[in-house]
């Protein structure tokens, strides 16, 4: 399941590449700029980041700084990380009713070029909060 979620996110990276190079291309070889194409970009660029930190990247993989869990002794490190997780876990989902309200609130508004729907680009947050959420969880739970 990892490696089909890091291909997604492999192919929205790709999909981001080929809209920069494709409006670079236009606007700087043809002298026909897309007016489009940043806007896609940066909406593909987001749809990335919030996927690959969802999926793809596990959460020992994030940037952290652990020099005083390092310096712990293991049992008290595995119970600073189980409640940690737990603490994490809870926000995250205490959070997630607010990002959703908002992110729907957004159905009226539209990006200005594509005139894509702002819930439908930003769902990707609320997805990132609630994996997240789960996989803290999940975390917490697993680990001895």
């Amino acid at each position: 399941m990892r490696r089909a979620a890091a291909a997604v996110s492999a192919l929205l990276v790709a999909a981001v590449f080929v809209a920069i190079l494709t409006g670079v291309a236009r606007r700087y070889l043809f002298g026909v700029p897309l007016v489009w194409i940043d806007e896609l970009s940066t909406v593909l660029f987001v749809w990335a980041i919030f996927w690959t930190g969802a999926f793809a990247v596990g959460l020992r993989e994030h940037v952290s700084f652990d020099l005083v869990y390092q310096a712990l002794p293991p049992r008290v490190a595995s119970l600073l990380w189980r409640s940690v997780c737990i603490v994490v876990a809870v926000a995250f989902l205490a959070a997630l009713p607010k990002f959703w309200s908002y992110i729907s609130f957004l159905w009226r508004e539209r990006t200005p070029a594509l005139q894509w729907r702002l819930d439908y680009v930003y769902a990707c947050f609320a997805l990132f909060i609630a994996v997240s959420a789960l996989r803290f969880a999940w975390e917490a739970l697993r680990r001895r």
